[in-house]
């Protein structure tokens, strides 16, 4: 047989090995996929046998956030303390993990475990009439994109975002003075760039929902209506690892707020 046949021959056998094994796959994902969207109906209608209300549209599909880990970037902090006071910028550290970065405008403190404050100059960062976006634009230059959760006063406390993810717990209070910035209090910033978590993993949507239920029942609360489901991250951090970002649902229900972890199932409540 001429080799140009063969080939063609080959090349034919390949295309349906390809074509059958893509069909094998795509059938067993589209199986799955039904399997978990069943799962979910299903912790539904056991929540409502069980006297909680919930409408489906506030639960989610899936689980499309995943576990991450954010090594220190100590690099990263300088640039950001830079980006808010200006170059140059003088570094100082001032033991276990902290270090100050200031010049005639202030100074920028972090921590290892995300901790920042600031401590600025009396004039240097002037404010217009819109406070919370001059703010909200000061924060930008450092890296910190976010949203106001509450102004009360002199102060204004955001909460940082990533990738449109709220962190829940990567907060900070700015101190106005008048028409000018004074001073960020003990908050937390997340300064690194987080990389997947392959050590961990999430549960499904189903899973949450049970765990959920039970949860709010271990900690001797009833809920008759589940208001709001709100996906994000808390983060945790030790002296000397990298922070731990896992994947949470803030839980409103008619009886309070809860924080349910998607990779262990604990849950808490939220103040």
């Amino acid at each position: 047989m001429p080799w140009s046949k063969m080939k063609n021959i080959i090349l034919a056998i390949l295309a349906v090995t390809n074509l059958a094994l893509l069909v094998l796959v795509g059938g067993r994902a589209i199986q799955g996929s039904r399997l978990l969207s069943q799962a979910r109906e299903d912790s539904l209608q056991f929540l409502r046998n069980r006297g909680v209300e919930v409408d489906e549209s506030i639960v989610p599909q899936s689980m499309e956030l995943e576990p991450q880990i954010v090594e220190r970037d100590l690099e990263g902090e300088e640039r950001a303390a830079a980006a808010l006071l200006g170059r140059p910028v003088a570094a100082e550290s001032r033991g276990g993990e902290v270090y100050r970065y200031f010049n005639e405008k202030g100074s920028v403190q972090f921590h290892s475990d995300g901790t920042i404050s600031a401590q600025l100059e009396g004039g240097a960062f002037p404010l217009g009439s819109d406070r919370a976006a001059d703010c909200a634009a000061l924060m930008k230059r450092m890296g910190f994109q976010g949203t106001v959760l509450k102004e009360e006063g002199e102060e204004l406390t955001f909460r940082q975002t990533w990738k449109g993810i709220p962190l829940f717990t990567q907060q900070v209070t700015l101190v106005c003075r008048g028409q000018e910035l004074s001073a960020i209090t003990a908050g937390r910033q997340l300064a690194g760039k987080p990389q997947a978590d392959p050590a961990r993993k999430t549960g499904s949507v189903a899973t949450a929902l049970i765990n959920f239920f039970n949860g709010v029942g271990a900690l001797g609360d009833v809920c008759n209506r589940i208001d709001a489901i709100e996906p994000g991250y808390a983060a945790s951090a030790s002296l000397s690892g990298p922070i731990v970002l896992t994947p949470v649902w803030r839980v409103t229900t008619d009886t309070g707020a809860y924080q349910l972890d998607t990779v262990t199932g604990t849950v808490t409540r939220v103040s």
